[in-house]
Order: structure tokens, then C-alpha cells, then sequence
């Protein structure tokens, strides 16, 4: 019984914090796009610029929703 309440605990924290930190982002989107669009650019300095395509491996074709596909399709 113990093992079940810790793994729906650590189930639910785990949850959280990718909603909270979801909520944050599309807080930061709205609320100041310069600071937004200054993060993009920082990061495509440190990672390099997107890849020109996505192609994944079939297996995993309809497993992955990339970021701007989100947006494209509406709320999560």
C-alpha cells in the first residue's frame, strides 16, 4: 500500500511541475514577448539553429508533438 501512495505521489509532483512550468512558459509568451523572443535567440546561439526537417524514426511517428505544432493545432 505504501509503494502505491509514494508512486502516485511522485506521479503527481511529476505532473505538476511539467503543468506549472507549461503555465510559466505560456505566461512569459504572452506577458513579455521581448524577453520570449531574447531567450529564442540566446538558445539557437548556445544549441545552433532548428533542424531544417523532422524526420524521426517511424516508430516513433505520432508519438511526438514538436512545440509548434502545439500552437498549430490548438490547447494541449
Amino acid at each position: 500500500m505504501t509503494e502505491v501512495l509514494i508512486d502516485a505521489i511522485t506521479d503527481y509532483e511529476h505532473k505538476h511541475f511539467w503543468q506549472e512550468l507549461d503555465e510559466q512558459i505560456e505566461r512569459t509568451q504572452r506577458e513579455d514577448p521581448q524577453s520570449w523572443a531574447e531567450y529564442l535567440a540566446e538558445r539557437e546561439l548556445v544549441l545552433g539553429p532548428p533542424p531544417r526537417s523532422r524526420h524521426i524514426a517511424p516508430e516513433w511517428e505520432g508519438l511526438i508533438t514538436f512545440p509548434e505544432e502545439k500552437h498549430e493545432t490548438g490547447p494541449r
